[in-house]
């Protein structure tokens, strides 16, 4: 009963014996059921015993769901196979050998918080100024090395240019050294401590190599090399492992996944067996024609056709908006349609988009016709930390009486302004009858601190002061502008230079497109504040209807919906800007994609916007090239009937189909100013210095960053993007 309901690969892969096997498992063509299988049957059928089976994936999500599907396959007694994610299987090792290297059995396990004071410390030992190079940028560098398997005696200081990297790896063995004092590990030292085990003692690696005499690994395709190497080790003795993958939905190269484990695994283990798993149970074929379609012109694949014995289903659907509003309206008109007239429920839905600053329009209209919604992975726009710290800012200005915003930004970014200074001051005021404010600004007169701590309170309030002139005087835009400078808070951001980081700071952009199409709705700079608390408020959960999901595609990972919108296949969004000057970069954006449209099951709703404000500006981005790769028998083309209403500068060409080009994009109504950056496909970011032309036959002299220097572009073929 176990293989009968398999189909000829999954049965494959199920009932190899001996030796590495690769298997390249497409979306949705039932790699969990394969290894879970595969347990049973080496149990059943082999003779293997339970507790030789070692099982790795990389959530304990996914191990929890593996080992209650092994539970209902094999009746467990005596023992049961090691089903575990990587971190808690070497964390299980070093529980048990870790005195090998120098540490004892009752090590404790940093969290991030407790690795950001120790690289602090490290970074004072070393003289490392934290002000130039933020501590969680420094960390983020040193967890990068250990993901790439080097110690801090194998980072090559001479080859790294100066930078945030480079003092990382000065500081690198310094927060080593720490960590062993203290008999301490952080997470990514689970990993490459138990590789280090390994290699140092021989006979420990020798007693679980033959232990484990099958070895499985579960998305294989986001191993990074610490992990690669740890797998190796194990599978010495036999060769016996079982990588499941798929290299076309690798899209953590960011977080140290390594793509080059999976495609080169045949190489570094002779005699593999491949098993492509191309049947998809999930989507529609028209979905599948479309994902591969996209997924199928990287160079860096194995070749693989997903295929249905499902119906072929309704066609891919492509709106081309005239901006992110009319964009979310249709979005959300047609979520309220498959709820009403077809009886889907919300949570049968998602709206997937690549940055997380997307979310906030959507979430805006979202709010104004009612229909609830989940953010996974992520917080509502203006629950978000960087929003609530500089809407607090505007909320002192406003309301200097607001103690609450008050508190919350008086140390945000880091001024040096201590708990005993403000516990001082707040003892002060109520028994002189004065707001918590007015304290901060007799602080220094009436003595109530000390003259250091005096002159930072001091600065504070100043900073206040100026930002309610600046109020007083200039647009809420300029305002807005002015509290994220004035403050630090951006510049803060911009040096800690992580994925996070930017992130946020894409965040803030989008909170300038928000405040200026409230100007244009006609609500005033309070009402605007007003409506931010009420959203962050509202709770609109209705078990009857579900919640509708909203996620970027990152989140969207081994999740699945009847329906799934993709917003913003535009160029410069999907694929993002950060992607188009690097062809590693620019392929793991096709593969996003991919994984995106492999989501749906039943319908796939794709869209995109002639104009778009976002990141505070207003831009006219091109379609998505990876729209030209979607067959067009499969596609449906909706124009948006708001053309007409728009003004002649923002109203191109009828919505081109997919794979033409529009005009690459521009600020709105001043396309390509001197001094805009800017990123060409092949010779990466570069300054603006000369225009000449009309918008027709526009040309530009642009200053790259060496080797290519100085060139003139004709901006019809070029290609830009402006950043």
């Amino acid at each position: 009963m176990l293989l009968e309901s398999l189909n000829p690969q999954q049965l494959a892969a199920v009932t190899h014996r001996d030796g590495p096997l690769l298997v390249v498992a497409g979306a949705g063509s039932g790699k969990t059921r394969v290894i879970t299988s595969r347990i049973a049957h080496l149990i059943r059928e082999h003779g293997v015993g339970p507790d030789n089976i070692l099982a790795i994936t990389f959530t304990n999500k996914a191990a929890d769901e593996m080992k209650e599907r092994v539970r209902r396959l094999i009746d467990f007694t005596a023992s049961a196979p090691w089903i575990s994610t990587f971190h808690s299987f070497c964390l299980r090792i070093l529980r048990r050998h870790i005195t090998a290297l120098g540490f004892s059995t009752d090590f404790v396990i940093y969290d991030a918080q407790d690795q950001l004071s120790l690289v602090k410390e490290a970074m004072k030992t070393v003289g490392v100024d934290k002000d130039s190079f933020p501590p969680r940028s420094i960390l983020n560098h040193i967890s990068g090395f250990k993901n790439d398997f080097l110690f801090p005696e194998e980072v090559d200081l001479e080859s790294l240019p100066y930078g945030a990297r480079y003092k990382a790896a000065e500081v690198y063995p310094v927060y080593q050294e720490r960590l062993r004092k203290n008999n301490a590990l952080d997470f990514d030292d689970l990993l490459i401590a138990t590789v280090r085990l390994f290699r140092r003692e021989p006979e420990t690696l020798d007693h679980y190599s033959r232990w484990f005499r099958h070895i499985l690994v579960d998305e294989f395709q986001d191993t990074n090399a610490t992990q690669y190497q740890l797998i190796r080790l194990l599978c010495l003795t036999h060769k016996n492992v079982c990588a499941v993958g798929d290299d076309d939905q690798s899209i953590y190269r960011w977080r140290g996944a390594n793509l080059e484990n999976i495609l080169h695994f045949e190489r570094d283990f002779p005699g593999t067996v491949v098993i492509k798993l191309e049947q998809n149970y999930r989507s529609t074929q028209n979905i599948l024609k479309a994902a591969g379609g996209v997924v199928r012109e990287n160079v860096r694949r194995k070749p693989k056709t997903l295929w249905t014995l499902k119906h072929t289903g309704a066609p891919i659907v492509y709106y081309r908006a005239e901006d992110e509003n009319d964009e979310a309206q249709k979005i959300c008109d047609r979520v309220l349609e498959l709820n009403r007239n077809e009886g889907i429920s919300f949570n049968e839905m998602a709206v997937l988009y690549r940055t997380n600053a997307q979310s906030r329009v959507i979430e805006d209209v979202l709010r104004k016709i009612e229909i609830p919604y989940q953010l996974i992975g992520g917080q509502k726009f203006y629950e978000r930390k960087e929003i609530k710290d500089i809407l607090a800012y505007v909320r002192v200005v406003l309301n200097p009486s607001d103690e609450v915003s008050l508190k919350r930004i008086i140390n945000v970014p880091p001024r040096g302004i201590g708990k005993t200074t403000l516990e001082k001051i707040e003892a002060f005021c109520p028994p002189a009858g004065i707001s918590f404010l007015e304290g901060l600004r007799r602080a220094g007169a009436d003595r109530i601190v000390v003259s250091a701590a005096g002159h930072k309170v001091s600065q504070f309030v100043g900073l206040m002061d100026q930002l309610r002139e600046i109020y007083e005087s200039r647009s809420p835009l300029e305002f807005l502008r002015e509290v994220l400078g004035r403050t630090g808070y951006a510049a803060a951001l911009e040096k800690e230079n992580t994925l996070e980081s930017r992130s946020r700071l894409e965040n803030l952009e989008e909170l300038f497109s928000a405040v200026e199409q409230a100007g244009e709705e006609g609500r005033s700079f309070r009402e605007f504040l007003d409506s931010t608390t009420l959203a962050a408020d509202s709770d609109m959960a209705d078990d009857s209807r579900g919640m509708l999901f909203l996620m970027t595609l990152h989140t969207c990972k081994g999740l699945e919906f009847d329906s799934v919108f993709i917003v913003g296949l535009e160029n410069g969004l999907l694929p993002h800007a950060s992607s188009m000057s690097d062809n590693a970069e620019y392929e793991e954006e096709r593969r996003l994609c991919y994984v995106g449209f492999t989501r749906a099951k039943e319908r796939l709703f794709i869209s995109n916007a002639r104009r778009r404000r976002i990141y505070g500006n207003t831009l006219v981005y091109p379609p998505s090239d990876f729209l030209s790769a979607v067959p067009g028998e499969v596609l449906v083309t909706e124009n948006s009937p708001l053309r007409d209403n728009f003004p002649a500068a923002f109203s191109a060409p009828v919505a081109p189909a997919p794979g033409s080009r529009e005009l690459p994009f521009s600020h709105a109504g001043a396309p390509y100013p001197v001094g805009t950056k800017v990123l060409h496909p092949k010779f990466g970011t570069g300054v603006i210095i000369n225009r000449e032309g009309d918008d027709a036959d526009l040309k530009l002299d642009i200053f790259f960053k060496q080797p290519h220097g100085k060139k003139r572009l004709a901006v019809r073929v070029a290609q830009l993007i402006v950043l």
